[in-house]
């Protein structure tokens, strides 16, 4: 997809009503926190659109911002392509920015679909945990239809996506132009591909989901780019397919969750019976949870608690390497450049 204006031009009309977090991000929208990935995202709005009229407007006109790219939700009235930031605190800072500006809130919103965009292709299996990793990490526990998936590029000659949660790119602009930790941990200026995304449809999305999938996705692009985090990146998929070990959910990472250029009949519906495989068992680990701490709150409040369930399994994992990154992070910063 195409984005034709530049971030500067956002967040000067921006300003208008966010004056403070325009200005900050001027300043820092290009810095990137901890080595990890930059992030681009896509707002896919499911109503009439009228309330982005005045910033599409003020961009340039429909013209210049929406009828450059065809792709979007099926469902859709406009997708408004973002251009990239340097972290997940930018990106949500400009969510933020942009909900003042239109007066209407953007997270946790139904009708509007959020798509955050990572740079670097995964392969398929990493991209199955990309997936997983954000389903189970997230704030919100959703339910899918095959609707809810389906985009214009769906069955696209040039660039068929399939009904996907997570897609690569169809060959649109792509911005390097961000910080990169390589293996040496010596901070590159620009990232070590020049084309190639991986891209996640988060639907009614959170800022806890920004954070989650930014840090998942750059433990496995690292992982797979011989980058700083390539380590942890490992680490993390190690205890992941253990998680899912546990809970008999391995067999969920042999589904197609990315379409690749090979795929066979059939491959979407493949995937969808593995969404809704990890959908029903996630939302029968969170009753059982619940019932089980109603359970010893009421009658059996001096006994230990058993595990928690897969969910808070997951919470906990991401806490974890998201420690992990920010504690030697914070080594690297106090010895400089990282050895």
């Amino acid at each position: 997809m195409a984005c034709t204006y530049r971030l500067q031009d956002l967040l000067a009309l921006l300003k208008s009503k966010a004056p403070a977090t325009a200005d900050a991000l001027t300043s820092t929208f290009r810095r990137v926190e901890q080595g990890l990935l930059s992030v681009g995202l896509k707002i896919h709005c499911l109503d009439d659109g009228e309330k982005f009229d005045k910033l599409i407007e003020g961009l340039g006109g429909a013209s210049k911002i929406l009828d450059v790219n065809h792709y979007k939700d099926a469902r859709a009235s406009l997708c408004l392509v973002l251009p990239p930031v340097g972290s997940a605190t930018s990106a949500t800072q400009l969510i933020e920015c942009l909900e003042q500006f239109i007066g209407s809130p953007i997270f946790g919103n139904r009708q509007i679909q959020l798509q955050l965009c990572s740079p670097g292709q995964l392969s398929a299996r990493a991209s199955a945990l990309l997936g997983i990793a954000f389903y189970l990490g997230s704030d919100t526990l959703r339910r899918y239809t095959q609707a809810d998936l389906r985009t214009t590029f769906q069955s696209c000659f040039t660039h068929p996506r399939g009904i996907r949660l997570v897609l690569y790119d169809a060959g649109g602009d792509f911005d390097n132009e961000f910080t990169w930790w390589n293996r040496c941990g010596a901070r590159e200026p620009k990232l070590p591909f020049t084309k190639g995304r991986t891209d996640l449809l988060i639907g009614s999305g959170s800022r806890l989901d920004i954070q989650n999938i930014n840090l998942v996705a750059t433990l496995l692009v690292h992982s797979e780019y011989d980058g700083y985090w390539r380590v942890l990146g490992q680490e993390f998929s190690v205890e992941m397919e253990a998680l899912l070990e546990r809970h008999i959910l391995t067999g969920l990472l042999a589904a197609p969750w990315i379409r690749q250029s090979w795929a066979q009949i059939g491959d979407d519906d493949r995937f969808f019976a593995a969404l809704q495989e990890l959908v029903a068992y996630a939302y029968g680990e969170s009753t059982r949870v619940k019932q089980r701490r109603l359970l010893l709150f009421e009658r059996w409040r001096d006994v230990p608690a058993r595990p928690s369930g897969i969910l808070e399994e997951m919470q906990r994992l991401l806490s974890k390497y998201r420690k992990l990154i920010e504690r030697q992070s914070n080594l690297v910063s106090q010895a400089g450049e990282p050895a």
